[in-house]
């Protein structure tokens, strides 16, 4: 008994010096937390090899920072030691490393200064004792390191939400962005009422206070992340039915072909028995057309459209156009994740191009249009090209970003309006150029994204 009652002593009597050797066990969790925060926030990627080095190596400093350093200067030996094992380790910048040092130390003050606050309202434990005191210290720590490690993983899962909103209709992104501010607000008053009035308010007040606010946000983060997953699962669904339609198309057109097989070889044979060369090039043009056709619907997948908002828009002028008569020659020789432009920006400029194109087109006896997105590395230059058949050889390419111009004769006030709003969107990006151009047999739109 007297051995336990000594102990409780120990972890009960003001002992700063005490308490930080003790607090100093956590020295592992503390790296690792640390770590792990800014190379989340600061987007810094690692090597199994450099995260060990690191962890050694920060081990031994905090020790020696901790045990060996005087007081006055401890601070300042962290500020100029610290960065440069980071910038080392790491291979990073000096100013990442200033941030990778600064960012948590000063996310730890302000959860501290947090804790603190709680344990003075609740308990009625002044700065002083929680920071002398093994008892309150230590679990104090574990609480600011859990808190850490929490915010690194909601900063994680912010960041793939994000990428996640470029599929999200602009209506909804309003909706989340008026729910988190709302939260926020919530929070900000919740800690200004706690941290000014606690001597005024009962603690049931404040009890129920915290848990509201603590219910709201759950709720309100939890209907956030549904309403994502749910644009999100519609969004793969219509994706999936294009898909499907598309391999659809393409098994009813292979089957056809196969089943004639037979026929076409035959009516091969003949031109070469007679040889009648001019017939037989005839013959062979329209198979590789027919070809042709059946290699554009296998371009219309998933896995070479890899993004699912071009691939709807890609996907559904495709068939617009197949309705019309028109055939399409669509080309992909690019990752389109890796776009340097706005995904949102760039499939208004598509759809808006390519309804001018179909439409040109479907009046032409020959319906044609070529479709191609390829980077041109050594320009670093990312193109989309567009051309289609055409009748009215004399439009003025010049005057087709003015707003209400059309070379069309039917219900004027109706048209004139996507390319003008095309010229709104290019004029918010230094590096997107739309050149337009026109032969005897095309009309060309060029989209060239200039990245660095």
């Amino acid at each position: 008994m007297e051995l336990l009652h000594n102990l409780w002593n120990v972890l009960t009597t003001e002992d700063e010096k005490l308490t930080n050797y003790v607090c100093l066990s956590l020295i592992f969790i503390e790296i690792y937390v640390t770590m792990k925060l800014f190379t989340t926030i600061l987007n810094i990627s690692y090597t199994k090899r450099q995260r060990n080095i690191y962890y050694f190596i920060m081990c031994i400093v905090t020790i020696v920072n901790t045990l060996l350093i005087p007081q006055t200067i401890k601070v300042i030996f962290g500020l100029i030691i610290i960065p440069i094992i980071i910038k080392n380790i790491f291979k990073i910048s000096i100013l990442k490393s200033f941030l990778a040092e600064i960012i948590p130390m000063l996310i730890s003050l302000i959860f501290e200064g947090i804790y603190l606050k709680l344990c003075l309202i609740f308990f009625g434990i002044t700065p002083t004792q929680c920071k002398s005191i093994i008892l309150y210290r230590f679990p104090i720590m574990c609480l600011i390191y859990l808190t850490m490690f929490l915010l690194s993983l909601l900063i994680t899962s912010i960041k793939h939400t994000t990428k996640t909103f470029e599929h999200v209709d602009s209506y909804k992104k309003k909706l989340l962005i008026v729910n988190l501010v709302f939260i926020i607000i919530i929070i900000a008053v919740q800690f200004y009422v706690l941290t000014f009035y606690n001597n005024v308010l009962p603690l049931y007040i404040i009890l129920i206070s915290m848990i509201s606010l603590i219910s709201y946000s759950t709720v309100s983060i939890y209907s956030i992340i549904k309403t994502v997953n749910l644009e999100i699962t519609q969004r793969s669904l219509e994706q999936s039915e294009l898909h499907n339609k598309s391999l659809e198309l393409l098994y009813d057109n292979v089957s056809a072909f196969k089943h004639d097989f037979s026929n076409i070889i035959t009516a091969l044979g003949g031109y070469i028995y007679s040889n009648n060369m001019t017939g037989l090039k005839n013959y062979y043009n329209k198979i590789v057309d027919e070809c042709h056709i059946n290699n554009n619907l296998s371009t219309l997948n998933p896995k070479i459209i890899n993004n699912p908002a071009i691939y709807n828009i890609l996907a559904t002028k495709y068939y617009k156009a197949d309705e019309l008569g028109i055939n399409i020659d669509l080309q992909i020789f690019i990752n389109l994740n890796t776009l340097h432009m706005d995904i949102y920006e760039f499939c208004r400029i598509l759809g808006i191009l390519l309804d001018n194109a179909i439409e040109a087109a479907s009046q032409c006896d020959k319906k044609l249009i070529n479709i191609e997105i390829q980077d041109i590395k050594p320009r670093k230059c990312q193109v989309l090209t567009i051309e289609n058949t055409y009748l009215n050889k004399d439009i003025d390419i010049n005057k087709l970003t003015e707003k209400g111009y059309t070379s069309k004769n039917d219900n004027k006030n109706s048209h004139g309006i996507g390319l003008w709003q095309v010229s709104k969107i290019l004029k918010k990006h230094s590096n997107v150029i739309l050149d337009t151009s026109k032969d005897e047999q095309f009309f060309r739109q060029e989209l060239a994204i200039y990245y660095k």
